[in-house]
């Protein structure tokens, strides 16, 4: 291993003040307290089942200077320590000098957050006796911003601007109070102003109870300078953790690399995605240099929202998956990537489905640690979202839409049958939508809904379960779909076998066979149509010859059982 040990401003600072540890426990615990709050708010006031049911969002709060200072365990992974970029860009726009208590940012702008422009950032500024503070950070999904099509993503999208409005550092808030043109502006620039609405004022209530709770909790008790140390000290904290597990890696290149089914448009080639990992010391870099171009076809991301926040999320699932989220975590990583690849387009690119390649990325980097040290990580998940959204008028012209997303097995361990079925490796354990509450809101009913447990791949532990569930469509509309990983299936590790890829089959009334899909958009659905969707399991772990290398014949003889069900 390399004598490459790297001290770090942190280190220096913890070094020369010497925090009281009860302290700092105290100080971290009132900032979790606060956004575990916030979240628990948003559940309760959302409009939307994608956010009080689905938990689309995540909530923060950041330091003066945007750095993370804690997220809420209950957000998505994949929004993982980004939320510092938009809301400095959003500051930048406005000009810090002209923010007052009371106001409220807003921002999509993708060439910032990266992401698909249904992801809206709101940053509300709280002060003290110094000025700014910090800032709550929220980010919600928005059912619809505008765009092609309702809920604003389709693969018919050629760039940014035909999948909505964009948003920067827009304070539809200002000294406490809704900017009613602004308000109105957004209402009428969308498909579906109702819903829009009833989670911008959840978001904009989010943001406030959180500048009240800081101020409650953590405003009265120290000052700006005993928080600005306790936050570095924090930060400190985490760094010296996360750098020790990095030393635990042999010094040297790690590398992995998988085909997605093709480049999001009709016949297009599958597209090799590949991740390094270059460990010296305690340092940890990620070369994605060797990534394809930006697609003409909405599977891009940017490099804030894609590249960064991917790898964020690779590396704390491996390396401190139970220690809480902040900037000092990523300190000692290091993400190298071109401009105007995938994870980092640039120029307008379209992203209404910057999810295509992200639970992909994330596994990858998992990959290329299990290629090594396969004993550390999981085999491969299903990895695809596996999105439905269908969509239609109602009587009274307006729109009713259901968007979910599919469960599927992880990866098989060293020590267990992987788990499953749940969502990606980017969303954690997001539930599904209740089939009650979607069949109460839409013309849809559910067939089945049942695990596949044949889809987890054998070994001496075997991948966690797909599933597989059907739908009729009980009035005429629309679906688009997406789905991926069907030509390089989730892996096994340690010679485990793979595991079955999905997919989604169409049967229409009076037809006896099932057409499959995996991409489209706006397919017109006559009613007594039936979406057969099924989700991938996880890769194995474990093959006998090694079993019997490894451990010896008695447990071999054990785990043959499991490998031949």
């Amino acid at each position: 291993m390399s004598d490459n040990i790297h001290p770090t401003t942190a280190d220096r600072f913890v070094d020369a003040y010497k925090p009281d540890a009860l302290e700092l426990e105290i100080f971290r615990y009132a900032m979790e307290s606060v956004v575990d709050e916030i979240d628990v708010n948003i559940t309760r006031t959302a409009f939307s089942p994608l956010i009080y049911e689905y938990k689309d969002y995540c909530t923060g709060f950041l330091t003066r200077d945007f750095k993370l200072l804690c997220q809420s365990p209950n957000s998505l992974p994949m929004f993982l320590a980004d939320l510092g970029g938009p809301v400095k860009d959003s500051v930048s726009v406005v000009g810090e000098d002209q923010i007052e208590e009371g106001d409220i940012l807003f921002s999509n702008f993708a060439a910032v957050c990266g992401q698909h422009l249904n992801n809206v950032v709101a940053a509300m500024p709280v002060f003290d006796s110094q000025g700014i503070a910090g800032y709550v950070a929220i980010r919600m999904h928005w059912i619809d911003v505008g765009g092609l099509v309702p809920g604003s993503t389709s693969w018919d999208a050629r760039s940014i601007l035909h999948e909505g409005f964009q948003l920067r550092g827009v304070r539809i808030v200002r000294r406490g109070r809704v900017v009613p043109e602004l308000l109105a502006t957004i209402q009428a620039n969308t498909w579906q102003p109702e819903p829009v609405t009833g989670d911008l004022m959840a978001q904009i209530g989010a943001c406030k109870l959180g500048a009240q709770r800081w101020r409650e909790r953590l405003g009265g008790r120290w000052t700006s300078e005993e928080r600005d140390v306790l936050a570095q000290v924090q930060f400190a904290a985490s760094d010296r953790l996360v750098r020790g597990k990095v030393r635990e890696f042999p010094d040297g290149e790690y590398c992995a690399e998988c085909r997605i089914d093709d480049a999001g448009l009709p016949g297009s080639a599958p597209l090799l995605l590949k991740v390094k990992l270059i460990v010296d010391g305690d340092i940890m870099a990620v070369d994605l240099s060797g990534l394809p171009p930006q697609s003409e076809a909405p599977i891009n991301t940017g490099v804030n929202g894609g590249a960064v926040s991917a790898m964020r999320c690779a590396f704390k699932s491996v390396l401190a998956p139970d220690h809480p989220a902040d900037e000092g975590m990523f300190e000692c990583l290091e993400v190298r990537i071109p401009a105007g690849t995938i994870l980092s387009a640039v120029d307008n690119a379209p992203m209404g489905y910057w999810n295509a390649t992200m639970p992909t990325m994330v596994d990858l980097f998992v990959k290329a640690v299990g290629e090594r040290l396969p004993e550390r990580v999981p085999a491969g998940h299903h990895g695809t979202v596996g999105i439905v959204a269908m969509r239609g008028r109602k009587p009274d012209g307006s729109w009713w839409t259901y968007l979910d997303t599919s469960n599927g097995g992880f990866g098989a361990s060293a020590d267990r049958d992987g788990y499953g079925p749940l969502k990606t490796i980017c969303h954690g354990d997001n539930p599904c939508i209740p089939v009650e509450l979607a069949e109460g809101r839409c013309p849809i009913r559910f067939h089945e809904h049942r695990l596949l447990r044949e889809a987890g791949g054998r070994g001496l532990h075997r991948g966690g379960p797909g599933t597989l569930r059907t739908i009729e469509i009980l009035q005429a509309g629309t679906v688009d779909l997406s789905f991926d990983r069907t030509i390089d299936p989730p892996w096994g590790l340690a010679g485990g076998e793979p595991g079955e890829p999905g997919g989604a089959l169409l049967k229409r009334p009076g037809e006896d066979s099932w057409a499959a899909y995996r991409k489209i958009s706006s397919l017109q659905l006559e009613p007594g149509t039936l979406i057969q969707i099924r989700n991938g399991g996880g890769g194995g772990w474990g093959h006998r010859e090694l079993i019997t290398r490894s451990i010896g014949a008695e447990v071999a003889n054990q785990g043959a059982g499991r490998f031949e069900r």
